[in-house]
């Protein structure tokens, strides 16, 4: 058994000391501000020179990973959740430690509510396809770290559906959204943030629920990741 772990962190080690000596190697643009020498360092580089000064300006793209939760205000209709695949996008301007810029982004929702069930009888269940929003963040600079403030006009889908009929109801919502994240520049032109944001949206009715509660008031929680490209 001694032998066996033995065996196995010395093979972990010398993956991590592979890909630490793998990285070096790699295009300019995406290598980091400073050394890989350690397994350590290959997640927290040893920085040994700061980014340009140009490094934060600009356009910039995120693909994204994420998980929201989304509830809906109704009696008949209990929380959905999910993973979430999207892309964002912006364009930063710094000033001194200060960054401001508008910024976007896009999401497909593989999201799904469990059903509920009114007097034993029709079972009624929701969630959301997409969403997104349109606004801007602002944040502070530390160096190769941004603490950052995020809002602006959300959108989503819903659909509410009556799975013993086999019938549904879609409508666009809109509302707004604010969070706050931290992004991490790992070179001049790539970077990785991990974001949150909440999103309310507007009260509508939908006519496939019961009369005695057909208004639906949206609203989620989103977790997101991502690597960041700036151009």
């Amino acid at each position: 058994m001694i032998a066996a772990k033995t065996f196995w962190f010395a093979l972990a080690t010398t993956a991590l000391v592979s890909s630490a000596s793998l990285a070096q190697d790699l295009p300019e643009s995406l290598q980091p501000l400073g050394n890989l020498k350690g397994p350590l360092n290959l997640v927290i580089p040893n920085y040994s020179q700061d980014p340009s000064a140009s490094a934060w300006n600009g356009f910039y793209l995120k693909p994204n990973i994420g998980y929201e939760t989304m509830s809906f205000d109704n009696t008949f209709l209990k929380d959905a959740g999910g993973i979430t695949l999207g892309i964002s996008g912006g364009y930063d301007f710094t000033f001194d430690r200060f960054l401001i810029g508008p910024s976007g982004e896009f999401n497909y929702n593989f999201t799904s509510g469990n059903q509920s069930s009114v007097n034993g009888g029709d079972n009624y269940k929701a969630f959301a396809d997409f969403d997104g929003y349109v606004g801007g963040r602002t944040g502070f600079l530390l160096d190769r770290t941004l603490i950052y403030a995020i809002g602006g006009y959300a959108f989503t889908n819903t659909h509410v559906k009556n799975a013993t009929l086999g019938i549904s109801e879609t409508d666009y919502m809109s509302g707004w959204t604010g969070g706050a994240g931290v992004e991490y520049l790992w070179s001049n032109t790539n970077g990785l943030r991990l974001e949150y944001r909440r999103v309310q949206y507007d009260s509508k009715r939908f006519s496939i629920l019961p009369a005695s509660d057909d208004k639906v008031s949206p609203n989620m929680d989103k977790l997101s990741i991502g690597f960041v490209r700036r151009f």
